[in-house]
């Protein structure tokens, strides 16, 4: 990671105390990240997924890299990373267009990102929303630890790629379980963030709108009055 510090002179202290917060975060992350390369190589160990996701998905997933890091060989052992049987906690998966992804009333631990394809998400026969790529679902109910609220199910004709994480990944260590909730806070707040700019352009449409009709009452309120004003002067030309 390239850490751009500011050019200082000896006897600049305020700024002199700026480096030292510079050095001292970067201290802190090197420690971590130190930290998190030892659990993974602690975890892969103990057991090693047989069929690991491929880095370069992981790379698709919103902040993962910024999360965790840019090696390539950081991210391979993040893929690794098995239960006791082998399967990977970290799973890509494709799914037909009608195939249910997540069901409602269900009780499990996973977190999806959808990559491509599309996605909706229903309660019985009504639809509630569709997902769009890239973003992250089924987080609330993993946190909340309760039922699935909703069925989510693969739409249209196309395929749904989608990324799974058994969230029993976080049971790996403090390290793994700090950043993956950094994650999951972050995709959280970005999908707040998108749905809050939508609604915030169509609130803008709605004033926008407003502004226009406000407008137009106003120039027929002035053309109202300018007729009540030819109107008395035709009757005084009458002599009405």
């Amino acid at each position: 990671m390239l850490v751009y510090l500011p050019d200082l002179s000896p006897n600049d202290n305020a700024t002199q105390s700026d480096l030292k917060f510079y050095q001292d975060r970067i201290r802190s992350k090197d420690l971590k990240d130190t930290m998190l390369v030892k659990v993974l190589k602690a975890s892969n160990e103990k057991h090693s997924a047989m069929f690991p996701v491929a880095v370069s998905v992981l790379r698709e997933v919103p902040f993962f890299t910024e999360v965790f890091s840019q090696d390539n060989e950081v991210l391979k052992r993040i893929a690794m990373l098995a239960g006791s049987d082998n399967k990977a906690y970290i799973r890509y998966r494709n799914y037909k267009p009608g195939e249910v992804i997540v069901q409602q009333g269900d009780i499990e631990n996973t977190v999806y990102w959808l990559l491509n394809g599309a996605a909706r998400i229903r309660s019985g026969n009504r639809t509630l929303t569709h997902i769009k790529p890239i973003t992250c679902f089924g987080e609330l109910t993993v946190l909340d630890s309760q039922e699935r609220t909703a069925t989510v199910e693969a739409y249209e004709a196309s395929y749904a790629e989608v990324l799974e994480i058994d969230w029993s990944i976080t049971k790996q260590g403090h390290e793994l379980e700090d950043r993956f909730l950094e994650l999951l806070l972050k995709s959280t707040t970005d999908k707040m963030k998108n749905n809050y700019i939508v609604s915030n352009k169509m609130w803008k449409g709605a004033r926008d709108l407003y502004a226009s009709c406000k407008n137009r009452v106003q120039e027929l309120e002035a053309e109202n009055e300018e007729l009540k004003l030819m109107n008395i002067k035709l009757k005084k030309q009458l002599g009405l």
